[in-house]
């Protein structure tokens, strides 16, 4: 009785020992299901990706280190970029259908824009270039910035947009226009309170990258748009804030 009672024993624990090596079996096969991620990007020539002799930009770079990713499949880009905008243009682009349907299918949407606006300031008062001029024109840019913002999150509530700060590209070509430093500063802090105000949105500022004396250039030979390293550089900074937000 006793050899018998053993016996059922040991085979109680052997077919238990089976049993909890077929569930750890089956969590080591379980596999994530693999992702299709679409980029949706709007705004001025930085996201054109002028001054890359490749063409990719910041954006195509992103969608490569995506690619990258284990549990992403593929990455498709919809680049509704415009080479010349200014905050009024992107305004009405926004109106435009095929812009829409590629906004409303996004998981991110990438943009530039302000670069043009500034630009046209420091046109319109190269004379006698001072402050003035640049604030008054800062509450028209916030003002129109507001409303791309709305345009956008109406296209899609829920993907991720982030904003791709301005910079200035005079830091040591055009040294002595001194107020761009503090114009930049002003209009991305602009920016970043109306982006605050929107569930997430939010802004990469890539000001710093331009401002620091390298042996590595990272403007173009166009000395206004970055060159392939500086786009590699912002592309770099905004991968890491999409995969980690609060960094």
């Amino acid at each position: 009785m006793r050899i018998r009672f053993m016996s059922f024993i040991v085979a109680l624990i052997c077919l238990l020992s089976a049993c909890t090596e077929g569930v750890v079996s089956t969590e080591q096969t379980t596999t994530v299901p693999k992702r299709d991620v679409v980029i949706a990007a709007v705004g001025d020539s930085l996201t054109v990706g002028v001054g890359d002799e490749r063409r990719k930009g910041y954006v195509g770079l992103i969608a490569d280190q995506l690619e990258r990713q284990s549990d992403i499949r593929s990455v498709t880009i919809k680049n509704y970029a415009v080479e010349g905008y200014r905050t009024e243009h992107l305004l009405n682009k926004l109106q435009d259908q095929e812009t829409q349907e590629g906004l409303k299918k996004a998981d991110y949407i990438l943009f530039t824009i302000g670069g043009n606006d500034l630009m046209k300031v420091v046109r319109e008062n190269i004379a006698d270039l001072t402050i003035k001029p640049f604030r008054h024109e800062q509450k028209l840019f916030a003002e129109r910035f507001a409303n791309i913002l709305f345009e956008i999150r109406k296209q899609n509530s829920d993907a991720e947009v982030i904003y791709i700060s301005l910079y200035n590209p005079f830091k040591f070509t055009l040294s002595e226009l001194k107020e761009v430093d503090q114009v930049v500063e002003e209009w991305n802090q602009a920016a970043e309170i109306k982006l605050n105000k929107v569930v997430n949105m939010r802004m990469v500022d890539i000001a710093d990258i331009f401002e620091e004396r390298t042996n590595e250039k990272r403007i173009s030979k166009d000395e206004f748009h970055p060159n392939q390293i500086g786009y590699k550089l912002i592309a770099e900074r905004v991968f890491a804030q999409m995969i980690n937000p609060a960094e």
